[in-house]
């Protein structure tokens, strides 16, 4: 069957999240995970497609425990065949209309085949790859939905600075902005806001006008 109409098949959406390495992506990838549920309760899937041993535990948890028990693992055929299969369940389960899904760092095969079953992605770059990025997702088929440029901000002592703010600019398309410290050590007051206005436009635009389509087809 051919990406588009395996992509055809799907009864909810589902982006892909990636970038480079060390952006963030998997405390953002909580963030959002996080604000979501508690706005949405059911119907949020997030699915873990890099087998780099990340997880809302990592996130949840002490950061040196994490750097202790924390296992990398690597892109197997039986991972691969396994996770692919998972996606397109996934985006064809009805309990599901929002599919997060969290890529690994690098523009790989496995990715790209992630990609083709992916209807949007967001792109979380610390470094000048978003364009890349946005390339390696389009070539695939994928519609990159927001380009975030992830920056740490230290101040004078060393520390991460939590005066600082993320900001998002809902009127580009892609929309695009900063987002600041990305860190499990760093404190969530540097972005919690801008993801929370990133979590209500996801809904206004995905979650929302599915209820409103359906309600309209059953009316």
């Amino acid at each position: 069957m051919l990406m588009n109409e395996i992509r055809q098949t799907y009864r909810g959406v589902v982006i892909a999240v990636g970038g480079p390495p060390h952006s963030g992506k998997s405390v953002f990838l909580s963030a959002l995970y996080r604000q979501l549920l508690a706005r949405q309760p059911a119907g949020i899937f997030l699915q873990r497609v890099c087998p780099d041993g990340e997880g809302m535990w990592s996130n949840e948890s002490d950061p040196q425990i994490v750097k202790t028990i924390r296992r990398k693992g690597a892109f197997s055929e039986e991972f691969v065949t396994i996770s692919l299969r998972n996606i397109e369940q996934l985006g064809q389960n009805t309990q599901f209309p929002l599919v997060l899904l969290d890529l690994g760092g690098k523009r790989s095969a496995e990715n790209a085949e992630i990609l083709r079953r992916s209807q949007h992605s967001i792109i979380l770059s610390a470094d000048p790859q978003e364009a890349e990025w946005q390339q390696f997702a389009l070539d695939e088929g994928c519609t990159t939905l927001a380009v975030f440029h992830s920056q740490l901000i230290h101040s004078s002592d060393g520390m991460l600075d939590t005066t600082v703010r993320s900001e998002i600019d809902f009127t580009t398309t892609p929309i695009s902005g900063t987002l600041c410290n990305l860190d499990r050590q760093g404190n969530s007051v540097c972005y919690q806001d801008a993801i929370h206005d990133l979590t209500v436009w996801l809904i206004k635009q995905f979650l929302q006008r599915k209820e409103i389509t359906q309600r309209i087809s059953h009316s």
